[in-house]
């Protein structure tokens, strides 16, 4: 067999890696989807043919690997070969995506649990309190954002002039900032997140901010996805009180 990785960029597997992923039971958030568009893509060629494709971030972490259905039986020998190319040292894997997963498995020194991934229950986004609203966040908001979160919303610029940066307001001050980052990967899919201001914090600003978060996907008609670290039990809290449920993991496999 002539197994060959041969490195593209982006748009040469675009549209491979659009279909996997539309294909896959549940989407996953921005954080993700970063370290896939910044890695290093290659066509997987078997005897001159495209079988597949793959991503390495970094030189070192393998962040895609899909073959096509007539090239599946070969799925151990080509992963364990792309395992020893670049400085390859860890995979990480969403567990919604169950052929990478199993094997990205098969032969692991280390496993740790990353983020949960999160989607909307819809009967279960709780309503609104009175007094609060949502609203987009203007060039004026930049520095009080900055303030109250420091980088967590870099590029506050970008954002902004996108639609995608809000003000959570309560009786009309200042009270939060929410994000509605919309996927380059998915159709149709955002990543939501939030931050309470110091002062307005264990009040409710976080539940209110991703349930007003999910309604205004929903008038967008994009599908709400978000995402956070696998021990950060706080935000945990706030998602499933806004009415979403975690599916999918991310797992750090270590070789």
């Amino acid at each position: 067999m002539d197994l060959r990785f041969v490195q593209t960029d982006f748009a040469g597997i675009e549209p491979e890696v659009r279909a996997h992923l539309a294909a896959l039971p549940t989407a996953t958030d921005s954080f993700h989807e970063h370290h896939v568009l910044t890695a290093t893509h290659y066509r997987i060629m078997v005897d001159g043919e495209v079988a597949g494709f793959a991503a390495i971030h970094a030189h070192e972490v393998i962040t895609q690997f899909s073959l096509a259905t007539d090239y599946r039986y070969l799925g151990q020998q080509v992963f364990a070969r792309l395992r020893r190319f670049e400085h390859v040292r860890a995979a990480l894997v969403p567990t919604n995506d169950e052929f990478f997963v199993a094997h990205a498995l098969d032969d692991y020194r280390d496993l740790s649990k990353q983020a949960c991934f999160f989607a909307v229950a819809e009967s279960r986004v709780p309503p609104i309190p009175a007094g609060f609203r949502l609203r987009e966040a203007t060039t004026e908001d930049i520095a009080l954002i900055r303030k109250e979160t420091g980088e967590d919303f870099e590029p506050v610029e970008e954002f902004i002039a996108n639609g995608e940066l809000f003000i959570t307001e309560r009786e009309g001050q200042p009270v939060g900032v929410g994000i509605m980052d919309v996927s380059e990967l998915y159709e149709r899919v955002a990543s939501i997140g939030m931050a309470t201001f110091a002062n307005h914090r264990n009040q409710g600003v976080g539940t209110a901010t991703i349930a007003m978060l999910i309604g205004e996907c929903g008038r967008r008609d994009l599908r709400p996805v978000a995402g956070c670290w696998y021990y950060n039990h706080a935000s945990k809290r706030t998602l499933e009180k806004a009415g979403m449920y975690s599916p999918t993991r991310y797992l750090r496999v270590e070789y």
